[in-house]
């Protein structure tokens, strides 16, 4: 399995999984006009198989010179609990080591610490359905926290 960025054409597929765990209501066509707004803040990556199969996607957001946001992070059932949404949080972590990280996480905070991810204090929790959390070295995320925090993304 590897991870690289994912091409336009394969959006559709990447918007369909995406739409089967957050369509909130939401049509199809609703759900990718909503996602499509990301586009101009980041790029997607993907983790595939041999055959270039997705197994798993992720939205790596650039809000600002060494502050990303992770969002969309899906992977497919048939996938999961075998390790391949930690290798797609992991390799998409390296493509910016030096830059701080943040994520909503509306599976509760102990899955991303393992990747260096904490709760940002209560002060700075906007979202009722999900746990705001930076991934930076003290001094950054001192930096960051100095201004608004992202919104729920």
């Amino acid at each position: 399995m590897k991870v690289r960025e994912a091409t336009e054409q394969e959006y559709g597929k990447i918007y369909r999984q995406g739409y089967r765990e957050w369509a909130k209501g939401r049509s199809l066509q609703q759900y990718i006009t909503d996602n499509q707004k990301e586009e101009t803040l980041g790029k997607r990556y993907v983790l595939v198989d041999g055959k270039e199969d997705i197994i798993a996607s992720l939205m790596l957001l650039e809000f600002k010179p060494r502050l990303f946001g992770i969002g969309s992070i899906v992977v497919e059932p048939e996938f999961r609990g075998i390790g391949a949404g930690a290798q797609l949080i992991k390799e998409s972590l390296k493509l910016h080591a030096d830059a701080a990280f943040m994520l909503y996480s509306e599976i509760g905070a102990a899955y991303y610490e393992r990747f260096g991810f904490r709760a940002l204090p209560e002060s700075y929790q906007s979202s009722v359905q999900a746990i705001c959390m930076i991934r930076a070295d003290k001094e950054l995320c001192l930096q960051i926290l100095k201004e608004p925090v992202p919104p729920y993304f």
